[in-house]
């Protein structure tokens, strides 16, 4: 069983300020949080302030593209940090993609990037499909990241793969203040390997957010709702602030429902089969070796 007060934050992003080594390449999406400093140290600093014991690296498509060199090489052989990487699915070879990340990286994870201008017709034209049979075989959680809209072209690819685990990036962005987005989002919950992220992006909006919370797990139950800061992505609040906000939408839960979401089920999904225990406890702080390992991917 893990740890009680175990936090595991299954969402962040970094950027290296080494861009000789890790170029970036911005393409409009999302805030330009990557300008401040925002590398694996600061991370580290920032959970180990915080109290956030893991954290899930989710590759900054809008920062990198599909050049997944930094997330991958600040994860490797770190007790704290998971890779979710990310192919790009109107590609070539995205199955062949996903093989090479998967034979030269510790990746637990794969996002499917769909809000961009190449848009989601990969859902329906067979590549999802040969990815998820992959991802079976692997195996590996798959990371849809979509629009409301979307959803019913993804509920026909999870209906035919049952077996693969998938965890919604931002609750598919879904707007609380629209019921039809909201019924399409619940009709998932039909689907066991169904899970998902919700982060800050859902979380800070107008209304209380235990509101928007409890009425997910009152459809997909606690075991299969994870927490995620989006940090530093989302940059309006502090990443002690946004730990604040998760905790305050789950307050009406009982000790058991709020220990899976603010990081049980994030554990489960990203660290499977890990003995369960407080690698931030027993390390006495981050992984100092991996710093070594990595070559301090981010020393400056």
């Amino acid at each position: 069983m893990m740890a009680p007060d175990e936090v595991v934050d299954a969402h962040v992003h970094v950027a290296s300020s080494d861009e000789a080594r890790y170029p970036r390449r911005p393409n409009g999406l999302g805030s330009e949080w990557w300008r401040d400093a925002v590398g694996v140290e600061d991370l580290l600093a920032g959970m180990d302030e915080c109290g956030v014991d893991r954290a899930v690296v989710v590759q900054a498509v809008g920062v990198y593209g599909y050049d997944c060199s930094y997330a991958a090489d600040v994860t490797g052989n770190r007790d704290r940090l998971a890779f979710v990487a990310a192919v790009d699915m109107t590609g070539s070879d995205p199955v062949g993609d996903l093989e090479r990340l998967a034979e030269t990286t510790d990746l637990v994870g794969l996002r499917l990037f769909g809000v961009g201008a190449g848009g989601v017709g990969w859902l329906a034209d067979g590549t999802a499909a040969s990815v998820w049979e992959r991802a079976a075989e692997l195996p590996c959680v798959l990371v849809p990241t979509i629009f409301p809209d979307a959803l019913q072209l993804l509920r026909g690819v999870v209906e035919r793969h049952p077996q693969v685990e998938v965890a919604l990036d931002h609750s598919a962005f879904v707007d609380p203040g629209q019921p039809e987005s909201l019924a399409v989002l619940r009709s998932m919950a039909e689907f066991p390997g169904v899970h998902l992220k919700v982060t800050s992006h859902n979380l800070d909006a107008d209304g209380d957010p235990a509101m928007f919370l409890e009425g997910l797990l009152g459809t997909f139950g606690a075991e299969r709702l994870c927490w995620g800061s989006d940090h530093p992505q989302h940059h309006t609040r502090t990443y002690s602030q946004l730990l604040d906000m998760a905790r305050s939408a789950a307050r009406n839960l009982t000790p058991a429902q709020r220990s899976a979401f603010l990081g049980g089920n994030a554990r489960r999904l990203w660290w499977p089969g890990e003995p369960s225990g407080n690698p931030r406890a027993a390390a006495g702080g981050h992984d100092e070796a991996a710093d070594e390992r990595t070559g301090s991917a981010d020393a400056c």
